[in-house]
C-alpha cells in the first residue's frame, strides 16, 4: 500500500506542473434545456463532445444548497446514452423530480488505454472537471458510477485523498471530504474463487456496449495487483464515506455476469444490493414504477440524508484525531529490529528461561500498575518492548486484568535522535490520545468537550501539553469503572524536557561523563537529568490510578532505580545471552554452513556482549566481513564496550581512511547541529561547504565564490536530485561507518537523517572520541554556515520536485518549503554575530532572497488554475508576482505575517549585523526611508496566528511573536527613523504590550504553555526597551489611543487614553519592573499631544 500512495503522489506531482489540458475535457456543459426528453439519441451519440461533464439539472437554490449526484458511465459508455433508454433520460427526466434542490451532473471519458495509467489519467480529469464545477460551493457530493466506471471513481477519491493528506493539489484534493457516498452499479471489487481481480475486471469490460480489444483484455488481466492496491487505499481512504454495491442478478445474453463475491467488499461503511437486470440495464430505467429506480432513490435519500446530531459530530472527531496525528508517529517503532526467531517469547512464558516465572508475565494480571524494563544501553529493550505490545498473548493476559473492563492498548517509543515531538510529552500525549481515540471514536467529544460547537481549527492553540493532559485525564473521571488502558512506553531516558528547553544555558545542556564504562560512557547533563526526573514523575503520576497500566522501559540509571524501586522489574541484559547465542547461531549459520566449533563461538560472543545485543549485531557484522582464518583473531580484538574512547564505536571510525574519518566528524556534526533531523538533500549540500571548489570557480568567475550562485548555471531535475541522494546515501554507509540512517518519506522534504541508536548520537556527540582520531576539526559558525547554504540549496531545487508555492485554495508557501526558510534563518541568526566570512555570509542571505523569489515567481506562473480564469493570467497573476515572497507564511490559523522585503522577516529573526550592512550599503535617503519602515516590526510582532510548521515541527517557533533585539533599535534611529513619523507606532506598540501583559491574551497563553517563562520575560523586556527608546528618541508620551473594551452584554466600550497613561497601567501590576517605570516615568515630561489613533 505505501508503494501504491508513493505512485499516487508521484503523478500528482507530475499533474501539478502540466500544462493544460486539451479544452474538451475541461469544457464544461450545462445541458438543461439543450437536449429535450424525446431528442434525437443518435445526435446525442454522435457528437464529438463526449467527454468532460454535462448538467442536467441545476434546482440548487445557492451555492450550498442540496447536493450534487455525479454520474459516471461505463467502458465505451456515454454521458447520456448511458442512462438513456426507450426515450427516457433517467437523470435528467426522473432524478430531478426525486431530488429537486439537486444539481445532477453525468461526466464522459474515453480511452485510450495503452496501460493501466489511463485510470489515473482518467481520475484526474474526472477531479478536475467536478472541481471545476464546484468553485463556489461546499455542497456534499454523491457519486453513481457504472461498470468500471466505478473504478474511476475509486481511483479519482484515492486520487484526492492523497492529495488533500500530502497538499500535493489542493483544488483536487477539495473534492474529497465534500463526498458523502459512492453507489457502485455492477462495478467489481474484489477476486472470485480462482479468478484474479484483473481477470473478475476483464470479464466486467467484456459486458461493456463495445467489445474491448484483446490488448485491453490482456491488460486488465495482467493488473490484478494494480487493483488489489486500488481497493486496498479506496477502503483505507473512504472509512467516512458510505459505499452502496448493487450488482445485477441476471446475466448478459453471453452469460456473463459479476457474482456476489466480486461485486462488494467488507466494511463498516459498506451496503449490498442487488437488482433484477442485466449488468447494461443496471443504469437504465424507463419509468419511476421500475423497482430498480426505487431502490436506487432510496439509496441516494439515505446517503444525502441530514446528518443526526451524533453524526454531525463526526466531522469534528476527525479533525480533532487529524490534529492529535504527527507524521513520525510510528517512525521509532518501526526501526526497531523485530525479536531474531524466538529469541523474544521467554518473556511471555510462566517461565523464562531459567525456569523462573516472568515477572513480566506475572504482572500483567497483577493489580500492581508499573513494571520497568530495564537494561544496559543496547540490550535490546526495545526490541523486547515491541515484542510484547504486538504479541496477542500479552492482550489475552491484560483482558483478565480488566474483569470485562473496556481495555485499551497504545505504546510510546522514545526516540532523542528524532524530533522534538519524539521525545517530549507532548508526543507522548498526542500518541497515546491518538491511539485510544481511534479505537473509541465515542470518547472523543469526552477527551475535549470545549472542542465542539466552536469553529476549527480554534483560536487558541490544540496540542499544548495543558490541554493534551486534561484531555488525557477526562477519559478516566468520565470512565473510571470501565475503562482499562496499558500503555507501553519505551526508551524513557530518551525523554527530554521540550517544551521549557530555553529554560536552560548552555552549560546545562553541556554532557559530564563519569567514565568510558557502559552508561557512564554516554554522558549526562543537568536538562538530561532533569527530563529523567520529569518523566518519572509522569510515569508514576498515572500509574497511580488502579485503571491504568504502564511498562516502562528505560537504562538503568539512578534517578530510575529510585523512582521506580517499588516496582516490578526485569534486567534484560541478565535474560540476553541465550538470546544472543542463538542470533550469532542464526547469522554464522547464514553465512558459513556447517562451521566447526559454532556453538562454543556463539557462547564467547554472547559471554563477551555482556547482555548487549546491539554490541552483538555490530560484532559479528565485523566478525563476518573477514575470512574464516581471521574470525577468532578480529573477534579477540573487539572490544566489549559500544561507547567511550576505547569502545566498538571508536574502532569502527579508526578503521576508516583518515580522510573518510574527517568527513564522518562533519557529517555527525552536522547532523547535531540541525535544528530538526536533516533531510538527505539538505544534508548532501551541507556537507559540500558554502564555498565553491576552485576548479568551479576559475571555470565561471562571474559567477562568484558561493556554491548557492555556481548552482544558477545548472538546470536541474529530479533525476540529478535523486542521483545527488544516492551518492549521499552511499557515503553515510561507507564514511560513518553505518551510524546514520535515512528515514522514509517523499525525496522534496522527507528521507530524513537520524542516528541508528542512541549510543551511535552519544558517541558522536563526544568532543575527546574525536580529538584522538582528528586534529583540524570544523568550528561551529563553518558548520552554521554549511547548514545555512544546504537550506539555500534545497530550496533553490524544490521545484524540480515539486512546486514550493499553492495557489489554491489561497495562495502561500508550503509548508515544508517554508520550515527550509525558517531554518535557513535559524542557522543565520547562529552566525550573525560572528560569522567565519562577514561578506560571505551577507552574499549568501541575499542569495537567499533572490533564490526563494525567483521560486515565488516561477511557481505562480506555473500555476495551471482549474477551470478558464483569464483574470489569473492578465492580472492576478502578475499582481502576485511583484509582491515580495516574505509576505506569504503558511499559516495553521491567523493570516501570514504582512512582510513588505526580506529585511522585515531579517529583523523578526534577529539578524542584526545583516540588517545593518544592507543599511549601511543604502544611499542615505533610501537608508533613512526603509529604518522608518523597518521600526515597525522592531517594536511590534506582526500577526497573531500561529504558522502550519508547527504542525511538521513541534519545536517550531513563529518569527512574529517574539518581540526582535533591542539592539535593532540603535540601529533604526542611527539610520535616520524617527518615532514621530508613525502616528500609530505607539498604538502597534501598545498592541504589543498587551500582548505580553495581559493574562487572556492568546499570545501570551502560547507563551506559558508552550514554552518556559523565561521566553515571555525576555518579551517583556524587550518590549519595556522599546518603549525607552522611543521615548529617548522623541516619541510623544502624551500622544491619546482610543482603546475598546468588551462590555458584560457584550458591547464595546471605547476610551482614550495617553500612551504613558497606558504604558503605566501595564507596568504597574508587575512588581518586577518597578525600577523601569521609574525610569519611564523621568523621560516623560508635558509635552504637546499628537492627533488621536484609535485602537
Amino acid at each position: 500500500m505505501m508503494r501504491r500512495i508513493k505512485d499516487t503522489l508521484n503523478r500528482l506531482t507530475r499533474s501539478s506542473r502540466s500544462s493544460i489540458r486539451d479544452e474538451s475535457s475541461v469544457r464544461l456543459e450545462k445541458s438543461g434545456q439543450s437536449i429535450s426528453s424525446h431528442g434525437s439519441l443518435e445526435t446525442m451519440v454522435s457528437t464529438p463532445e463526449g467527454k468532460g461533464a454535462i448538467i442536467l439539472h441545476d434546482g440548487a437554490r445557492d451555492a450550498d444548497d442540496g447536493m450534487d449526484i455525479v454520474l459516471v458511465h461505463d467502458l465505451f459508455g456515454h454521458r447520456i446514452a448511458n442512462w438513456f433508454q426507450r426515450g427516457i433520460c433517467w437523470p435528467r427526466d426522473l432524478l430531478k423530480d426525486d431530488f429537486q434542490n439537486a444539481r445532477i451532473i453525468t461526466w464522459g471519458w474515453t480511452g485510450p488505454f495503452g496501460s493501466t495509467n489511463a485510470f489515473s489519467d482518467q481520475a484526474e480529469a474526472l477531479l478536475t472537471d467536478i472541481a471545476g464545477t464546484r468553485t463556489d460551493t461546499s455542497r456534499p457530493i454523491v457519486f453513481v458510477g457504472h461498470g468500471i466506471g466505478g473504478l474511476v471513481i475509486k481511483e479519482a477519491l484515492v486520487t484526492a485523498a492523497m492529495s488533500r493528506i500530502y497538499g500535493s493539489h489542493h483544488e483536487l484534493g477539495n473534492v474529497y471530504p465534500k463526498t458523502v457516498g459512492v453507489i457502485f452499479l455492477g462495478t467489481p471489487h474484489s477476486n472470485s474463487g480462482k479468478q484474479s481481480l484483473g481477470e473478475v475486471i476483464s470479464t466486467a469490460a467484456q459486458m461493456s456496449v463495445r467489445q474491448p480489444s484483446n490488448q485491453l483484455l490482456r491488460l486488465l488481466r495482467e493488473s490484478s495487483e494494480m487493483f488489489e492496491n486500488q481497493r486496498d487505499t479506496f477502503a483505507l481512504v473512504s472509512r467516512d464515506i458510505q459505499v452502496v454495491c448493487i450488482r445485477a442478478k441476471l446475466s448478459m445474453p453471453t452469460g456473463q455476469m459479476i457474482s456476489k463475491a466480486s461485486a462488494s467488499y467488507d466494511g463498516l461503511n459498506v451496503r449490498s444490493d442487488e437488482f433484477l437486470t442485466n449488468h447494461v440495464d443496471l443504469a437504465r430505467f424507463e419509468s419511476r414504477q421500475d423497482a430498480g429506480y426505487q431502490k436506487l432513490i432510496r439509496h441516494i435519500t439515505q446517503l444525502s440524508a441530514t446528518p443526526k446530531p451524533h453524526e454531525a459530530k463526526e466531522t469534528r472527531n476527525q479533525e480533532i484525531l487529524d490534529a492529535l496525528y504527527f507524521d513520525s508517529i510510528n517512525d521509532r517503532e518501526e526501526k526497531i529490529h523485530e525479536a531474531y526467531g524466538q529469541t523474544c517469547d521467554w518473556i511471555l512464558s510462566a517461565k523464562d528461561e531459567t525456569q523462573d516465572e516472568s515477572p513480566f508475565y506475572s504482572w500483567l494480571t497483577a493489580p500492581q500498575s508499573i513494571f520497568w524494563v530495564s537494561g544496559r544501553a543496547g540490550s535490546g529493550k526495545s526490541t523486547l518492548m515491541k515484542h510484547a505490545f504486538h504479541s496477542e498473548r500479552t492482550r489475552q493476559e491484560l483482558e483478565e486484568w480488566s474483569r470485562g473492563g473496556d481495555l485499551l492498548i497504545a505504546s510510546v517509543f522514545l526516540f532523542e535522535g528524532g524530533s522534538h515531538i519524539q521525545k517530549s510529552r507532548e508526543g507522548i500525549l498526542r500518541s497515546v490520545l491518538y491511539q485510544i481515540l481511534t479505537q473509541r471514536r465515542d470518547l472523543i467529544a469526552v477527551a475535549f468537550p470545549s472542542f465542539f460547537g466552536c469553529e476549527w481549527p480554534p483560536a487558541a492553540p490544540f496540542n499544548t501539553v495543558i490541554n493534551l493532559s486534561q484531555a488525557f485525564y477526562s477519559l478516566f473521571a468520565h470512565d473510571s469503572q470501565r475503562l482499562k488502558l496499558c500503555i507501553f512506553v519505551d526508551g524513557l531516558d530518551e525523554y527530554r524536557i521540550m517544551d521549557r528547553k530555553d529554560y536552560y544555558t548552555d552549560a546545562d545542556f553541556a554532557l559530564v561523563y563519569d567514565g568510558d564504562e557502559g552508561d557512564a560512557g554516554l554522558g549526562s547533563s543537568r536538562w538530561i537529568n532533569e527530563s529523567h526526573m520529569d518523566i518519572s514523575r509522569v510515569i508514576n503520576e498515572m500509574g497511580s490510578k488502579d485503571t491504568i497500566k504502564l511498562c516502562v522501559s528505560s537504562r538503568e540509571l539512578a534517578i530510575f532505580e529510585e523512582a521506580f524501586a517499588d516496582h516490578p522489574r526485569l534486567r534484560v541484559h541478565t535474560h540476553s545471552e541465550t538470546s544472543i547465542a542463538q542470533y550469532v547461531a542464526g547469522r554464522l549459520e547464514e553465512a558459513v554452513p556447517g562451521m566447526p566449533n559454532m556453538a562454543s563461538l556463539c557462547r564467547e560472543i554472547a559471554h563477551k556482549s555482556h547482555g548487549d545485543v546491539l554490541w552483538a549485531r555490530l560484532a559479528i557484522d565485523m566478525v563476518l566481513e573477514g575470512s574464516l582464518k581471521t574470525l577468532r583473531s578480529t573477534l579477540d580484538s573487539l572490544p566489549s564496550q559500544l561507547g567511550g574512547t576505547e569502545g566498538l564505536y571508536m574502532l569502527m571510525i579508526q578503521n576508516l581512511p583518515h580522510d573518510d574519518r574527517a568527513d564522518a566528524y562533519k557529517i555527525f556534526e552536522l547532523v547535531l547541529r540541525a535544528e530538526q533531523p536533516p533531510s538527505l538533500i539538505t544534508l548532501a549540500f551541507a556537507v559540500e561547504g558554502y564555498l565553491a571548489d576552485p576548479a568551479t570557480r576559475a571555470n565561471n568567475p562571474a559567477q562568484g565564490k558561493l556554491r548557492i550562485s555556481q548552482d544558477r548555471l545548472h538546470e536541474w531535475t529530479a533525476e540529478d536530485i535523486q542521483r545527488i541522494c544516492d551518492q549521499m546515501q552511499r557515503r553515510l554507509q561507507t564514511h560513518c561507518a553505518s551510524l546514520l540512517d535515512v528515514e522514509s518519506g517523499p525525496l522534496e522534504a522527507g528521507q530524513r537523517v537520524v542516528f541508528m541508536h542512541q549510543t551511535a548520537k552519544e558517541f558522536a556527540a563526544r568532543k575527546d572520541v574525536w580529538a584522538k582520531v582528528l586534529t583540524n576539526q570544523p568550528t561551529a559558525a563553518e558548520l552554521d554556515i554549511s547548514l545555512l547554504s544546504g537550506c539555500i540549496r534545497h530550496i533553490q531545487i524544490f521545484e524540480a520536485l515539486r512546486p514550493p508555492v499553492s495557489a489554491w485554495p489561497e495562495v502561500r508557501f508550503l509548508p515544508e518549503a517554508w520550515l527550509l526558510i525558517a531554518n535557513a534563518l535559524r542557522y543565520a541568526g547562529r552566525i550573525d554575530n560572528n560569522p567565519p566570512d562577514f561578506k560571505s555570509y551577507c552574499e549568501l542571505l541575499n542569495e537567499m532572497d533572490q533564490t526563494i523569489q525567483q521560486a515565488w515567481v516561477t511557481s505562480l506562473r506555473r500555476h495551471v488554475p482549474l477551470y478558464d480564469d483569464t483574470e489569473w493570467f492578465e492580472t492576478k497573476c502578475p499582481a502576485l508576482c511583484s509582491k515580495h515572497w516574505a509576505g506569504y507564511e503558511p499559516m495553521e490559523t491567523g493570516k501570514s505575517p504582512k512582510r513588505k522585503d526580506f529585511l522585515a522577516l531579517a529583523v523578526q529573526a534577529n539578524l542584526v549585523n545583516y540588517v545593518a550592512a544592507r543599511l549601511k550599503a543604502m544611499p542615505e535617503h533610501q537608508r533613512r526611508s526603509k529604518a522608518q519602515d523597518l521600526l515597525d516590526y522592531a517594536v511590534s510582532p506582526k500577526a497573531e496566528g500561529f504558522s502550519a510548521c508547527v504542525a511538521l515541527s513541534g519545536d517550531y517557533v513563529d518569527f512574529h511573536h517574539d518581540m526582535p533585539d533591542s539592539r535593532f533599535l540603535d540601529l533604526l534611529f542611527d539610520s535616520g527613523a524617527d518615532p514621530r513619523e508613525g502616528p500609530k507606532l505607539w498604538l502597534k506598540a501598545f498592541k504589543t504590550g498587551r500582548q505580553y501583559f495581559s493574562r487572556q491574551n492568546m499570545t501570551m497563553s502560547q507563551l506559558m504553555q508552550s514554552s518556559s517563562s523565561s521566553r515571555l520575560m525576555q518579551n517583556r523586556q524587550r518590549w519595556v526597551a522599546a518603549v525607552r527608546a522611543l521615548l529617548m528618541h522623541g516619541a510623544d508620551p502624551n500622544a491619546t489611543i482610543e482603546t475598546r473594551s468588551a462590555t458584560p452584554d457584550d458591547h464595546s466600550s471605547y476610551e482614550t487614553k495617553t500612551a504613558i497613561e497606558l504604558i503605566r497601567e501595564m507596568l504597574e501590576g508587575e512588581p518586577e519592573y518597578a525600577v523601569e517605570l521609574a525610569e519611564l516615568d523621568a523621560l516623560t515630561g508635558r509635552r504637546p499631544s499628537m492627533a488621536a489613533v484609535a485602537y
